[in-house]
């Protein structure tokens, strides 16, 4: 994943243009963002910099997949029932 190559490459603060790779924004977009709050950020006299494990937990928090297990494939019981009348149904007619 291109965040984990970029947090092992720098050892320091990610600058704008690091974030905006990571999520494919504008670097104008990133310090908007910053500005607002949106995103944890460092000022720094007149830089704007980005604490790489900030900024991997506030990414972690916004994904979009789900942290649970996956259902599983195989139907419910009162699903297998429901069928299985059906089907008797069928047979009766």
């Amino acid at each position: 994943m291109l965040i984990e190559q970029i947090l092992e490459q720098k050892r320091g603060a990610l600058r704008a243009n690091d974030i905006a790779q990571i999520l494919d924004l504008s670097e104008k977009q990133i310090y908007k963002l910053a500005a607002t709050g949106e995103i944890p950020s460092l000022r720094i006299a007149n830089s704007v910099r980005f604490d790489p494990h900030d900024f991997a937990a506030w990414l972690k928090a916004r994904s979009s997949a789900p942290d649970v297990e996956p259902r599983s494939a195989t139907p419910s019981h009162r699903s297998r029932t429901r069928s299985s009348e059906r089907a008797k149904k069928n047979r009766e007619i």
